[in-house]
């Protein structure tokens, strides 16, 4: 499977946008269950998004970033993707591997019940200081892991480093060390606020020169940014990192 260079998150509750979004021509959708949808909405946004992606099978991969695992919404988050056209489950917060074993477990369930050989990919945010540190177990829980993912804003919230500056290289560092030890590529942090394209390449093109292989994005033009800053990447080349 191709790591995305670029993975465009959409609300979990705007599923009519998401043929209007490929037109952005991203590797990856990523349709947020967790941080984009309020929790009086997130029942209904599960449903709906369940029942689309049963129905279609959009252009280009189709991630799904459940809700964490101290949500109480997160089995039946990952229970609902059974018959939905889903490549990834984006795990956010996680801090151990029995984190990612967890959501193993339900996805082979899910797909036992499907009983057509699929198997759904995880992708582990690493958010926390805990989950730094467990960086390279995380990575090595499952075979199902083919990248781990940087998610810098909760990170710098709990450590108190300025994600704009010297210390998110550190961090930067740190889970591409991780993620090169464990055989995986890693994902950078989607950049919150930053219109500028230009400051979107530079953000980029840093986070290229500590072995990232692709880029979350907010918006349309950060895709086109980060097509042309990070190469292709197969999760078979992604051991050689």
């Amino acid at each position: 499977m191709m790591i995305p260079r670029s993975k465009l998150f959409i609300s979990g509750n705007c599923v009519d946008q998401l043929q209007d979004a490929l037109k952005a021509n991203p590797d990856a959708l990523c349709i947020d269950l967790e941080d984009g949808v309020v929790e009086a909405e997130k029942i209904r946004s599960r449903e709906s998004v369940a029942h689309f992606l049963r129905k279609t099978r959009l252009g280009c991969q189709v991630w799904v970033r459940v809700n964490g695992l101290g949500s109480p919404h997160v089995v039946s988050d990952i229970l609902a993707l059974l018959g939905a056209h889903v490549d990834v489950v984006s795990l956010p917060k996680t801090e151990a591997a029995s984190d990612v074993i967890f959501v193993e477990k339900l996805l082979s369930h899910i797909e036992n019940l499907e009983g057509i050989g699929r198997q759904i990919k995880i992708v582990p945010t690493i958010e926390s200081p805990k989950g730094l540190r467990h960086a390279y177990q995380i990575g090595k829980s499952s075979s199902r892991v083919i990248s781990l993912q940087l998610g810098a804003g909760d990170l710098s919230s709990a450590t108190g480093i300025d994600r704009s500056g010297p210390g998110l290289d550190f961090i930067r560092a740190s889970i591409s060390l991780a993620a090169a030890e464990a055989g995986l590529g890693v994902l950078d942090s989607t950049a919150h606020g930053l219109t500028d394209a230009l400051v979107f390449e530079q953000d980029a093109l840093r986070a290229k020169s500590f072995g990232f292989c692709g880029k979350s994005c907010m918006l349309p033009q950060h895709v086109i940014v980060a097509n042309k800053v990070f190469i292709k990447t197969t999760l078979d080349s992604a051991s050689a990192f």
